[in-house]
């Protein structure tokens, strides 16, 4: 089995166990990124950091791991537990023409969207003195427009999908659940064809919790190892995680993380890999397996389970 670890690279810090989205927190990008780095290599890991523009003059230079380009368009304030914040790159909104204050990438015309893409390529090209060449979509939020511009720009992975799910500001509802790589169709980028670019989606829990480190204050670590071990045991050929990098400022979600790393290594048969590395696997018969999740029931689940039955609802989706 491939790992591969995603680092959606943005600034802020952690009230409690929250991610709170403060431009002036740079500690979120070069505290972060040291601290994940340390923990990976302690274990083999690889990482993927996919940078907004903006935080390209904080990120730690020569940490000899994988740079690729996370997009943040628009600009709108948000609030949670009486914090306020500002989501948006400042780079490309000095930088590039956009019509709407969305937050959105699909909400963006083409030419917008291919503006951005370009943009912020050339800016971590210029910085880094090397090509980039995956993408991870703010929000998670593409559509064919998006792709359409990927291609166009030479990305070869993109990785926005969280399988199986769908919000207000991304639809990935046609993916199954458990959903291999797969080159997107030039007419829909959720069904399979033959664009030059390989999709490669977020891993999904039993009922719909993305794989990420700040999942578990939802879901609980438990169900996160339960995720892992469902794919791992059903011989599948791909784990795909999602971390952001305020998070690893945070001793709780340092001693997650370490903790998830642990019980992965100890597994036989996987290998940490960049987003880059991956390529299209055979499809084989997929089926769910819900005995790792049996004995991973915990009180973030039930918490989680007992907001949504009152209409609490989460910072995390």
């Amino acid at each position: 089995m491939d790992i591969v670890l995603v680092c959606h690279t943005e600034f802020g810090f952690v009230s409690g166990k929250t991610i709170i989205g403060d431009k002036k927190a740079t500690g979120g990008i070069s505290k972060g990124a040291l601290n994940l780095v340390n923990l990976a290599e302690k274990y083999g890991a690889k990482i993927t950091f996919c940078l907004c523009p903006e935080t390209v003059n904080f990120f730690p230079k020569n940490l000899g791991h994988e740079i690729g380009l996370h997009i943040h368009p628009g600009w709108q304030e948000l609030e949670y537990d009486n914090r306020k914040w500002f989501v948006g790159d400042k780079y490309l909104k000095s930088h590039c023409r956009q019509s709407v204050p969305s937050t959105a990438l699909r909400d963006f015309s083409y030419n917008e969207q291919l503006e951005m893409i370009k943009k912020g390529k050339d800016c971590l090209e210029n910085e880094f003195k090397a090509p980039i060449k995956v993408f991870a979509a703010g929000r998670w939020s593409v559509n064919n427009d998006t792709v359409k511009a990927l291609v166009q720009t030479g990305f070869t992975h993109d990785l926005s999908a969280p399988s199986h799910s769908v919000s207000d500001h991304y639809d990935w509802s046609k993916l199954p659940r458990i959903c291999l790589p797969y080159c997107p169709d030039e007419n829909d980028y959720q069904l399979s064809g033959l664009l030059p670019i390989l999709i490669v989606p977020v891993s999904q829990t039993l009922f719909g919790g993305t794989a990420s480190l700040e999942g578990v204050t939802v879901y609980g670590l438990p169900w996160l190892r339960a995720c892992f071990l469902e794919y791992w045991g059903a011989g599948l050929p791909l784990f795909h995680m999602s971390i952001h990098s305020p998070a690893m400022t945070s001793p709780y979600y340092i001693s997650v993380m370490e903790e998830f790393l642990s019980f992965v290594a100890a597994r036989k048969n996987i290998s940490f890999k960049f987003a880059s590395e991956i390529k299209k696997y055979p499809i084989g018969q997929i089926e769910n397996n819900l005995s790792p999740y049996l004995f991973a029931l915990n009180k973030n689940l039930a918490i989680t389970a007992a907001r949504r039955l009152l209409g609490i609802k989460s910072i995390y989706h």
